[in-house]
This record gives C-alpha cells, structure tokens and sequence, in this order.
C-alpha cells in the first residue's frame, strides 16, 4: 500500500513539474486599479490615466499576439468618442465587433449614437 501511494505521489509530482507555462488569454495590466480610480474620482486626469491604461493594454496584446480583453477595444473608442474623434473611435468599435461578434447589438448602438 505505502508503494502504491508512493508511486501515485511520484507520478503526480513528475506531471505537474513538467507542465509548460500557458500563455495567458488576455493581459489586463492594470485595468482593474485605473477603472476604480476613475470610477471614485472621474477627474480629467484620471480619465486621461485610464485612456493610458488601455492603449498599453492593446500595444501589449498586439506584442504579445493575444486577444484584446473583451470590452477594451469598445472603452478605448467610446472614450474617442466622447474627445470628438469620430474616425478612431469607429476604428475601434469596428474593430471590437469583428473580435467579439457578439456585441454587435451594443456596438451597432453606440455607432448609432456616434453618428447623431
């Protein structure tokens, strides 16, 4: 009994030590601390440090040839959007509804609202 459960221990601690690192399925950086701060105080600044936030999240993404989190791409153009830079932001909407198919009923909205 002690050999079997020491084989089963040799055999699982052998498997796990071997594995590779995945790559990770998105980069978030530091998406989850910007949005707080911006979301407590939505100051200028803040804003501005969020905008920063996520176009290193997708200059890192592009780097790294990883998916752009969902929703990034819509922020980022909807924050264009709001500056009056019409061209980007549609850039972006577009390029979040091609990534992420099925937001195209929210996208399709916030295009309608960019065109009024």
């Amino acid at each position: 009994m002690r050999r079997y459960l020491l084989l089963c221990f040799l055999i699982s601690f052998v498997s796990t030590g071997c594995a590779t690192a995945e790559k990770p399925m998105y980069i978030w950086g530091d998406y989850t601390s910007s949005l707080y701060k911006l979301k407590k105080d939505s100051s200028r600044e803040n804003l501005e440090k969020h905008k920063e936030v996520l176009a290193t999240i997708l200059k890192e993404s592009e780097r790294n040839q990883i998916r752009v989190p969902p929703g990034v791409y819509a922020e980022y153009g909807y924050i264009l959007m709001k500056e009056g830079r019409t061209d980007e932001a549609l850039k972006y909407l577009d390029l979040e509804e091609k990534t992420y198919p099925e937001s195209a009923v929210f996208i399709q909205r916030l295009k309608a609202k960019l065109k009024r």
